[in-house]
């Protein structure tokens, strides 16, 4: 019986997991249409959990200072201390999350109710608009055609009463939806806030008996990288975003823009997406404006661009620094993968995500070189 040498078996080994990883590359986009929809709705399902975890990488800084600065040489229990830090943290939380909807919600239905109601005068004027922009052109006739099914098309879905019907029912429907799984992960995040040394000792004790003391050692530390990777991100761009909501908010208003408030909530909201969030934002904001005032869209075209350099360039860096270490077209990768398969929550998650694989993965391809003695 001939037996193999060391570097048969290494090539048979290599062989097989390659053609290992060939069949479920093949069987994952074979079956892409119900593996986006497992993992869409495992994302459904863990949305308050989601939620949550959010909550809680906001609130733990607040919490840390009251119970720790505020609350340190007061003669409370330690017990009282943390759940009076986490009363105040969540209730903080609550109060700014509900004074934002407060102030805004008013201004936001008000904006849509004008919206709606004037659209069949905006549309006339931007037809009105078109004609006279291309009445020397061969191509008038072509561009009015267009525009005018665009018209009658949104006209068409804004005045019937079944279709409107319907849109508000499932947009209700994701609303209250929405809203629940929100206190939903606010009661997690309350019990991780109340105990959160006791969740990361069981969550220890889980990883040390279940793996070799140095496997645990590492699960403890990708733990605590993804938390920081979360909590950079999040709390980050949170705050980059209500920066951008408000610049975007004075400049709409020293350039006239119509629906101010509508445009930067949406601008505002949208930037929390990384890379393609700008443009999401931008898209629908300049096709409103251009059925208004066509000139307003060309100018608010030039701000929002030159609004979304100032942000890659001084703001965002500034405020987020290279947390994330990914290069454009990672972050594009993780946007369209995750996005595609948990929606907006995976657009926005997915990036920090994707930061702590990329840098496990380069941790892994460089103590294998290290190890071959390889330097490249």
């Amino acid at each position: 019986m001939i037996k193999p040498d060391e570097r048969t078996k290494q090539n048979i080994y290599a062989l097989s997991l390659s053609f290992l990883f060939l069949v479920l590359f093949w069987w994952f986009f074979s079956n892409w249409g119900h593996v986006a929809a497992f993992f869409a709705k495992i994302g459904s399902s863990l949305e308050p959990f989601i939620y949550g975890m959010v909550i809680v990488l906001l609130s733990t800084p607040l919490r840390k200072i009251v119970e720790e600065r505020w609350l340190a040489k007061t003669r409370l229990q330690p017990r009282t201390r943390r759940r009076v830090a986490v009363a105040v943290a969540i209730l903080v939380f609550l109060f700014v999350i509900a004074a934002f909807f407060m102030v805004l919600t008013p201004q936001l239905v008000d904006s849509f109710t004008t919206l709606f109601s004037n659209f069949s005068t905006y549309a006339s004027s931007f037809e009105a608009w078109v004609d006279q922009l291309t009445q020397d052109s061969q191509y008038a006739t072509l561009v009015h055609d267009i525009t005018s099914q665009i018209s009658q098309y949104l006209s068409n879905l804004l005045n019937t009463a079944g279709g409107l019907v319907t849109q508000i029912v499932n947009a209700s429907m994701q609303i209250v939806n929405g809203v629940v799984n929100f206190f939903i992960g606010v009661i997690i995040a309350i019990y991780i806030l109340l105990d959160s040394e006791k969740f990361k000792r069981a969550l220890k004790k889980i990883f040390y008996a279940a793996l070799p003391k140095k496997g645990a050692e590492q699960a403890v530390r990708i733990c605590r990288l993804t938390a920081r990777m979360f909590y950079s991100f999040i709390f980050g761009k949170a705050l980059d975003s209500l920066i951008i909501g408000i610049i975007c908010a004075v400049g709409c208003t020293v350039l006239q823009i119509p629906f101010t408030v509508l445009i930067s909530f949406i601008i505002g909201i949208t930037n929390m997406i990384p890379f393609f969030g700008p443009f999401i934002g931008a898209i629908p904001c300049i096709f409103i404006l251009l059925f208004i005032d066509p000139l307003k869209a060309i100018w608010f075209t030039i701000f929002i661009i030159v609004l979304q350099q100032v942000d890659g360039n001084i703001i965002g860096p500034y405020i987020l620094g290279d947390s994330m270490g990914l290069s454009p077209i990672l972050i594009m990768f993780a946007i369209l993968v995750f996005g595609s398969l948990f929606g907006i929550v995976g657009m926005i998650i997915g990036v920090p995500l994707f930061a702590v694989i990329y840098v496990l993965v380069t941790e892994l391809v460089r103590d294998q070189l290290r190890r071959k003695e390889i330097t490249i």
